[in-house]
């Protein structure tokens, strides 16, 4: 077979085993998301698999990415961990038992949320641009918002041991467009760690109690922890019940 059969003879087998289509905004923003490129890999397998079999076994997909079962599966457990990915149960009527499937809902979500945050930038950008004279930007404006946003980055890394993602970034200075101040975003950090939770949406909802009750120190939220405590300390215990006195036995004396 001559190189221009063998060519031929490979590119309609390569046009006969399928495609997988990924979206260009995925393969640009998926480091943004917090993907690493083994988990991206990952995701385009079990996207690869859907139409064939939704829940392909864990072997089959560390064949194809030549990893063990067990990096699969941790691999599977972070994504489902963070909602990038799920899988879903269902019962099959004519087979008379659970299906399982794996969807990426929470990763288009994610990627719905990237795209919305990109289009607030660009438009507040595009505003600015027309409020300021041509030619001309406010650096005090971005040493201000960059003098106090890198601390706050550098504490999240640092505890989290990783680089925050563009997200994340958001959130912090979303809070301090909120004017929740570095010192409790720190504390509210540090609670979450102490609790072993280091999601953003616990650590939202403390600075949302916080601002609840109008503090707004460090301090404040101490003198109210030791409040709290002292009220818990001074609340009337509840005194266990006495046992009831057993009646004696009728037959206690009846015998010598």
């Amino acid at each position: 077979m001559n190189k221009i059969d063998i060519y031929g003879s490979f590119t309609q087998a390569l046009s006969f085993s399928g495609s997988v289509s990924v979206p260009k905004y995925l393969l640009k923003h998926y480091a943004s998301i917090g993907l690493t490129e083994q988990e991206m890999m990952l995701v385009i397998h079990i996207q690869s698999w859907m139409e064939e079999n939704p829940y392909p076994q864990v072997a089959q997909l560390g064949q194809y990415m030549q990893a063990s079962t067990e990096d699969i599966e941790e691999m599977i457990g972070r994504l489902v961990e963070r909602g990038l990915l799920s899988i879903d149960k269902s019962w099959n009527a004519a087979e008379h038992k659970w299906s399982y499937s794996y969807s990426i809902l929470g990763l288009i979500d994610k990627l719905v949320e990237q795209w919305a945050i990109e289009g607030v930038k660009q438009y507040a950008f595009q505003k600015g641009q027309q409020q300021q004279v041509p030619g001309r930007t406010d650096p005090l404006a971005n040493n201000l918002q960059r003098s106090a946003l890198d601390p706050l980055v550098a504490a999240f890394e640092q505890e989290l041991g990783r680089p925050l993602t563009a997200i994340e970034c958001e959130h912090l200075q979303t809070w301090l467009d909120s004017h929740f101040s570095q010192e409790l975003i720190i504390e509210s950090l540090r609670r979450g760690v102490a609790a072993g939770i280091r999601s953003f949406r616990y650590l939202d909802s403390i600075l949302r109690e916080w601002d609840k009750k109008g503090l707004r120190t460090q301090a404040e939220v101490e003198a109210d922890d030791e409040y709290f405590q002292s009220r818990q300390e001074t609340k009337p215990k509840r005194r266990a019940k006495k046992p009831s006195p057993s009646k004696p036995d009728k037959y206690e004396d009846f015998y010598l």
